[in-house]
């Protein structure tokens, strides 16, 4: 058979070893071939590519010959293990090992059957896949085999040098992410959640800060006293910011306590700004864990409740819990437009990972559906305007701990959405708190990764880009 023609250079390569091209026809000696990284392909292909992952010394060692090959961008897919300390390998053998290696990782998680399905489902995507090689060299050619009945490109299965692999240098925001992200479709047993509640003995409010919300209160106000009903909430209270249009009376209708925020505890004074409403609603209930939920959400369903409070009820050290959405949103009279979250993935997504990259892993951190333990939130500095989310997500990390803290999928939302000038104005607000408060104490590291962690339709992706800072200056 003609000789695989591959563009590989071994500086990547670890001390010592040497990258070795093999055909699936020559495995011979195979099994005493432990100084070298031993690449068996079909053949090289120019196009795009994919590494099909496991972890381990063999996930470890395909890196390094993608690396080799003159590969700058590397789509890694891997399948969610069943056994949590695989998914551990995982992460320290691929995923940080890849951000050094290569100037933009993309990371999915899938939930297919087995790998073969997986290639069924996206193979046609790629001119190669990569795989780690199977545990003996015996199960090397019925593998790849299998993999040729589903996939027509190029395949490569690479067998790497024997050593350990340092789990504990594991980078904690990967692994938070995978451990502290959940789906609200997961706590949807009644009565694991209220056998939870009453062992936590807890007093759960929810507080619905509006603002001429007339169109929509109404159904957020009877989806959260729907759960309210099935025993899971024990208030549901409206904090008006003094709307002009039915917003109260709407409220009102369904029996549930009222609040003008302007009107609680006049004697504090007043200010314009949710954060302002959220901090008045405090005064409202003597609830142990707060939950707010926007009143101008057109497509909200009971999960958002119990969604949230999921992860705090069934797991105690959980004392923050942030949601994210799918988000369609609605702007103006222009219909539906895919995307939304401008502010959060043009201002706030690349200030957290200059300035905080220890938060880089939530995926909305200005998603303005939250709940809290009470006296979290009483121990924090409340701004009055837009920044309240931020503030909220930064202080309650600093208090409480990163695992202290976690973000649940809770479905689409669909809600109005401001023009160029609102958005301006909300960064700007942003910005100011963020200024004000500062980066973390001890927890700030000059930084040259973007990270970007997205999550849709049950597969999850981490996202990471290398942008180094390079100053240029006149010779005077």
């Amino acid at each position: 058979m003609a000789e695989v023609k591959w563009p590989i250079d071994n500086k990547y390569s670890r001390a010592g070893s040497e990258i070795i091209v093999k055909d699936f026809q020559d495995l011979d000696n195979l099994d005493t071939t432990h100084d070298n990284v031993i690449v068996i392909s079909d053949g090289w292909e120019n196009g795009r590519v994919a590494a099909i992952l496991r972890g381990g010394t063999n996930a470890r060692a395909v890196l390094e010959v993608l690396a080799s090959s003159g590969i700058k961008n590397i789509e890694i897919i891997h399948l969610e293990e069943k056994i949590p300390q695989l998914e551990d390998v995982f992460l320290a053998s691929v995923v940080m090992p890849a951000q050094a290696l290569f100037d933009n990782v993309t990371v999915t998680w899938r939930r297919e059957n087995s790998v073969y399905d997986l290639v069924k489902s996206i193979g046609d995507k790629y001119t190669m896949l990569f795989f780690g090689a199977p545990l003996t060299c015996s199960e090397i050619v019925p593998f790849y085999q299998k993999i040729k009945e589903n996939y027509s490109g190029k395949v490569a299965v690479v067998r790497g040098q024997p050593q350990d692999i340092e789990v504990d240098e594991n980078d904690e925001i990967n692994k938070w992410v995978r451990e502290r992200t959940f789906y609200a479709g997961d706590f949807s047993l009644l009565s694991v959640l209220k056998s939870s509640k009453k062992s936590l003995n807890k007093k759960i409010a929810v507080l619905l800060p509006s603002l001429n919300e007339e169109r929509t209160v109404g159904n957020v106000i009877r989806t959260a006293l729907e759960v309210r009903n099935v025993g899971l909430i024990d208030e549901v209270i409206l904090i008006d910011s003094a709307s002009t249009d039915n917003t109260v009376e709407i409220a009102k209708s369904f029996g549930i306590p009222v609040y003008i925020h302007q009107e609680i505890h006049p004697e504090l004074g007043s200010y314009v700004g949710k954060g302002e409403a959220m901090f008045k609603s405090t005064f409202t209930t003597d609830a142990d864990i707060l939950v707010w939920v926007d009143t101008d959400i057109e497509s909200i369903t009971p999960r958002f409740f119990y969604g949230l409070l999921g992860p705090m009820l069934t797991n105690p050290v959980i004392k923050f819990s942030k949601g994210y959405f799918a988000r369609p949103v609605r702007v103006g009279t222009s219909g539906i437009e895919l995307g939304g979250g401008r502010v959060t993935e043009i201002l706030a997504k690349p200030w957290i990972n200059a300035f905080i990259p220890l938060l880089s892993g939530y995926i909305q951190p200005l998603a303005g559906t939250v709940a809290m333990y009470r006296d979290t939130f009483l121990k924090m500095r409340v701004p009055v305007n837009y920044g309240v989310e931020m503030a909220m997500l930064i202080q309650a990390v600093e208090m409480e701990g990163l695992w202290a803290t976690c973000q649940v999928n809770l479905g689409e939302v669909v809600h109005k959405s401001k023009d160029v000038t609102g958005l301006s104005e909300m960064a700007f607000q942003i910005l100011q708190v963020l200024a004000d408060i500062g980066p973390m104490q001890g927890h700030y590291q000059k930084q040259d990764i973007l990270r970007r962690v997205y999550s849709e339709n049950g597969h999850f992706e981490i996202g990471s880009k290398r942008s180094r800072i390079v100053w240029r200056q006149f010779e005077m």
